[in-house]
């Protein structure tokens, strides 16, 4: 069994040594979509009972857009019957990429999904403050009464109506009449 942590490093810090971080990132993005939607294809090529050429020849002819790097890669990664293992390699290479190129990515969670207008503020204020790039995505969730949980960087930041609620309740709750 691989560390999956240390073949996306060694992924990312080939690629970025070699000015193709960008690049090689854009293609993991796509080949992760391809193998979880295909995962009987992942067990394929993690398979021992098929022979090893023949596994490496299915990938060659499945990949041969990729870049060198990246193909071989996949072929490591085959040889090992590790390419279950991709998406957990692609997410520490996707984490590398964004710490080296000061991007922060953050989710913003609302009962109604938000306008570009309120999108762009929130962005431009977590710039501010962080100094960073934000590249924000928002969920909607049905749960939320009203306002936004903003999560970033392993934070995170309840402006909902139920926080709000819920901390009032706590200081009557507290309170001495």
């Amino acid at each position: 069994m691989i560390r999956a942590a240390d073949y996306g490093r060694a992924l990312f810090e080939l690629a970025w040594q070699e000015q193709k971080d960008g690049e090689i990132g854009e293609e993991m993005a796509r080949v992760r979509t391809i193998l979880e939607g295909q995962p009987g294809y992942c067990r394929l090529l993690d398979s021992p009972a098929l022979p090893r050429e023949q596994r490496l020849l299915l990938l060659e002819q499945a990949f041969s857009s990729l870049s060198p790097y990246h193909l071989n890669f996949l072929k490591i990664l085959c040889e090992k019957h590790a390419v279950h293992q991709y998406a957990a390699c692609a997410q520490v290479y996707g984490q590398l990429y964004d710490q080296a190129h000061q991007i922060l990515r953050a989710t913003a969670i609302t009962a109604v999904g938000m306008t570009k207008a309120q999108q762009d503020a929130l962005v431009n204020k977590l710039t501010a403050m962080t100094g960073k790039t934000v590249k924000l995505s928002n969920v909607v969730d049905s749960r939320v009464l009203g306002g936004v949980t903003l999560r970033f960087g392993g934070v995170q930041l309840d402006g909902s109506l139920q926080a709000r609620l819920d901390a009032l309740r706590q200081s009557l709750a507290a309170a001495t009449v």
